[in-house]
């Protein structure tokens, strides 16, 4: 599995250059860190399951993750950038190792950009991330519910 990863995360770093930081394209930064999520939680055999739409706009999303393969499934669910601030110190040190892309500039510059962003702090669209037998199920507020930021 470790050997899975490794190589994920060198798919990440050289075949998904908008991935990197300081990078203009905040969008397409957010669909490299789903792609990166997504494949991360195949390489451990874990499937996922989205309820609900995504929001219609950017918007700020809060999930209060009580792992790390919850915040995984989060942002394999949508394309959003995650706020690394709101994390704790050991999850941001594993999302770098796995080449995912994070927020690197003030949220409200991300939004402006056309992505969405996934803090652990703060007020926002809840997002909730449920533990099932084969993996996880996120479930997604109804575009009526989810305001832009």
């Amino acid at each position: 599995m470790i050997a899975r990863l490794a190589g994920l995360a060198l798919d990440a770093r050289f075949a998904i250059p908008a991935a990197m930081p300081g990078t203009l394209e905040p969008i397409a930064r957010a669909r490299a860190a789903r792609w990166i999520a997504a494949n991360a939680l195949a390489t451990r055999g874990i499937q996922l399951a989205v309820e609900g739409a995504p929001p219609s706009e950017p918007s700020l999303l809060v999930m209060r993750a009580a792992s790390l393969s919850q915040l995984l499934a989060a942002i394999a669910s949508i394309p959003m950038l995650v706020d690394p601030a709101s994390l704790p110190y050991r999850w941001r040190l594993a999302l770098r190792a796995l080449g995912l892309p994070a927020l690197d500039r003030p949220a409200a510059t991300a939004l402006s950009g056309g992505a969405s962003v996934l803090t652990a702090e703060g007020r926002g669209c809840e997002l909730a991330v449920d533990r099932e037998w084969n993996g996880f199920r996120v479930r997604l507020a109804s575009p009526e519910r989810t305001l832009p930021a």
